[in-house]
């Protein structure tokens, strides 16, 4: 069996060799995220998949069956202990994307905001369609489909979302978790809008 020391040391090469595609297609990985859409969203944010092939390459190499097997010893998650050592080492990670937010666009400051005020953006998954009925309700008009998508592609791009891809688009957007360690940081980018109640 695999001691958690390993697991720890393996990510920690992975910060300190600027593998951030591993580290976080690690992570991913531990959520039960499909290698497909891990290589999706690896594929638009590192223009690359190598990140999923050098974890699996890893995993393999540990003889490691999924998430839920158990680390020795402490009969811990794998994912559970995965993603405790993500968060200690995920400054890396959060000081890229926060540098990211510089260039966020009008439509990508509008999505996010509705996220936001809509509360969705505390939900682990949300259903493309439910955010769009949160814009049309903060904006008072729709969002037309292909600056949808591609303002989400753009968002999942710079480290905020990931979108698990379907084959007549995105099927579910994801919040990572650690995202939330810099949602001050996404308010402060946002534009004010004050939403007025249509009187009965």
């Amino acid at each position: 069996m695999v001691k958690r020391d390993q697991i720890e040391s393996k990510m920690k090469s992975y910060v300190d060799e600027n593998k951030l595609s591993a580290f976080e297609a690690l992570y991913m990985w531990s959520k039960g995220i499909s290698s497909k859409t891990i290589a999706g969203v690896l594929s638009n944010m590192y223009d690359s998949v190598e990140g999923l092939d050098t974890i699996t390459a890893d995993i393999n190499g540990l003889a490691i069956r999924g998430p839920s097997d158990n680390i020795e010893l402490t009969n811990e998650e794998f994912g559970v202990v995965i993603r405790d050592v993500f968060h200690k080492l995920q400054q890396p990670l959060l000081d890229k994307i926060t540098q990211n937010l510089v260039g966020l666009r009008e439509s990508e400051k509008n999505l996010l905001l509705t996220m936001i005020r809509s509360s969705l953006f505390e939900k682990e998954a949300i259903k493309p369609e439910d955010l769009k009925i949160a814009y049309h309700a903060i904006f008072g008009e729709a969002m037309k489909d292909r600056d949808f998508m591609e303002t989400l592609f753009y968002l999942e791009k710079i480290g905020i979302i990931y979108c698990d891809r379907a084959y007549r688009g995105i099927e579910t957007i994801m919040i990572p978790e650690y995202i939330y360690c810099i949602q001050s940081q996404i308010e402060k980018k946002l534009p004010k809008v004050i939403i007025t109640e249509e009187k009965e």
